[in-house]
Order: C-alpha cells, then structure tokens, then sequence
C-alpha cells in the first residue's frame, strides 16, 4: 500500500518530456511553416531565387539542415522527374520534421505562390503589349541569368572538400558544366554520371547527413 502512495505522489516526469517533446515539435513545425510561406511569397526571379531563399533561411539563418545537407537534397531532387524546387522542399520538410514536415514545406511554399502568380498574370495580361513592360522582360533576363551563376557558385563552394578531393570536385563541376553547354546530353546522365563515379571511387567517404551518419 505505501508503494502504491509513493507511486502516486511521484511527479510525473514522462508526462512532462511528452508535453516538451510536443512542444518542441509545434515550434519546429511553426518556424518551419513561416519559412517556406516567406519562400512562396519572396521568391521573385525564378529556380534561382527559391534556392538562394531556402539556403538562406534552413542553412544560414535557422540553422535547421547543414550546408552538405542542402546540397545533398538538390543532387538528388535533379533525378526527379516534374518540378524539381517541389521535390527538393518536400525531401527537406521531410528532414526536418517528418511526414508532417513534408506538407507543411510544400503547402507553405506552393499555395502563396500560387496565388500571387495568377494575380499576376492576370495583371500582366493587361499590359502585355505595353513597350515598357516588354522591355522591362528584357532586362530581367540577365539578371536572372546572373542570379543563376552566383547561386551555382555558392553551391559548389559549399559542396567543395579540401586536399586532393577538392581537385575531383572542382573537376566533375567543370566537367559537368562543359557537358551541358556543348552537348545535348540529358542532365540526369549527368548526375548519372556523376554518382556512379562516387559510388566507385567514394564509398569510403564519410556520410555527411544526419541519416547516412546514424544509420
């Protein structure tokens, strides 16, 4: 009968790890929600834009995923078939937060842009054949086209190892852009490619994600 007293007058400490567990989670899910509506609804300028954002906020910022991470989910949303920026925010959702992570990333980053891009064009069809709007078309597409270069350059800082193994990576970055500026070769042979050459010559290399290190 005392041991039933004790029992009950104990307090109730898995209860409460429960309560922070589910605490914790609804925090990560929150910030995880205002990321990627802040993704949807700032990522003005094309697949460019939407990347440098989610480096941005996950990597630098939050510190939610690491930078090899990051690289990591790109590479391997490139074998994706349909749009890949979808894929890469559902495999990070899905890293940080689990299932629920995966519709909170993709509803948070699709549905406000979804909404701003009809409004958008809807506008723009009123305007479409205004000189100025045709030559302000003109000039986004370099600058896209800059965005695109300075993102691809921070990618592969970020991706680049040091020692010899940093001449294989500024090799196959090279190799890669070559590839794909002079030939017509399909850019999934590429990472193709690219990960058979690191299955054979890398498998040693140590994993960079949290599930390749626990696993």
């Amino acid at each position: 009968m005392g041991d039933v007293k004790q029992a009950a007058c104990q307090p109730a400490y898995p209860t409460s790890a429960h309560h922070a567990g589910h605490d914790l989670a609804y925090a990560t899910m929150r910030e995880l929600a205002k990321i990627f509506v802040a993704v949807g609804t700032q990522s003005v300028g094309g697949g460019a834009s939407t990347l440098f954002l989610l480096r941005r906020f996950l990597v630098e910022r939050r510190r939610l995923i690491s930078e090899r991470e990051f690289n990591e989910a790109w590479a391997l949303c490139q074998l994706s078939p349909g749009i890949h920026l979808v894929a890469l925010a559902s495999l990070l959702g899905q890293r940080i937060a689990g299932w629920r992570g995966v519709i909170v990333a993709v509803t948070g980053m699709m549905v406000p842009a979804a909404i701003i891009t009809v409004a958008m064009t809807a506008a723009y069809g009123l305007i479409a054949d205004h000189p100025h709007a045709r030559a302000a078309l003109a000039g986004m597409a370099p600058a896209t086209g800059g965005m695109t270069i300075g993102l691809a350059m921070v990618l592969v800082r970020g991706a680049r190892r040091h020692g010899l193994r940093a001449v294989v990576d500024y090799a196959l970055v090279i190799a890669a852009f070559a590839i794909l500026l002079f030939t017509t070769i399909s850019s999934v042979l590429v990472i193709f490619a690219a990960a058979t050459l690191g299955a054979l010559f890398l498998g040693r290399e140590r994993p960079t994600s949290r599930e390749g290190a626990t696993g």
